[in-house]
């Protein structure tokens, strides 16, 4: 399976249910891939997919609730793992309300940090602190997340870099952070959430040293 699914969510769907619709909320949240439970026909799931360009796959995961939506999301990708929900609905096909409370909460962090939890995987880069890990962009190399427990830290040491990096930011504000560089080491003071923002994990991007970056402007 396609490591870029990050999250896939499996409907436990019944003969109400609107392939278009649970597919298209799938794709609104940033999740790559479904599975379907239930559906005595997949043909309109299969057209749905590939309207919205998601692939259907075959998948059980853990229920989804909005108590555990977030923490549960940060664990599968510690875990090095695909991110599986179950999601129930009603007798009409409907989202049930607990699952509309998660699937929101779901689709407002995905919306910020969801690049950066799809494309990335396990980094080389070491950390000692069990508040954050790092993973890296598995398509460009230069670009290392580090998904960070709440409350935040004043400042992250990441170990194991070659060279002092390019830039560090919060991948939701794009705010350039300070950091030092030494033995390796690269330290990032953390600037706090934005006032009535407040994730239960957050996301800094750090931009390695890229050979390229050397090269200077040649005229003619």
């Amino acid at each position: 399976m396609n490591p870029d699914y990050g999250i896939i969510l499996n409907f436990k769907v019944n003969a109400n249910a609107n392939a278009q619709k649970l597919v298209r909320l799938a794709r609104n949240i940033g999740a790559r891939a479904i599975s379907i439970e239930g559906a005595k026909d997949l043909a309109p799931y299969k057209e749905a997919c590939k309207d919205y360009t998601i692939e259907l796959v075959n998948a059980h995961g853990i229920d989804l609730t909005s108590a555990n939506a977030i923490d549960e999301l940060i664990n599968f990708k510690r875990n090095e793992q695909h991110a599986v929900f179950n999601v129930e609905l009603d007798e009409m096909g409907d989202l049930l309300d607990e699952q509309k409370t998660a699937l929101t909460l779901l689709n407002d962090w995905m919306h910020w940090f969801g690049h950066a939890y799809n494309e990335s995987g396990k980094s080389t880069l070491k950390t000692t602190d069990s508040n954050y890990f790092i993973c890296e962009n598995r398509h460009a190399k230069y670009q290392v997340y580090v998904f960070i427990k709440s409350p935040l830290p004043k400042a992250i040491t990441v170990a194991g870099l070659e060279h002092e990096p390019m830039r560090a930011e919060w991948i939701d504000e794009r705010v350039e952070l300070p950091f030092s560089f030494q033995n390796k080491e690269v330290t990032v003071e953390l600037s706090p959430y934005p006032d009535g923002i407040d994730y239960k994990w957050r996301v800094l991007r750090i931009m390695k040293h890229r050979p390229e970056d050397d090269i200077k402007e040649t005229q003619f």
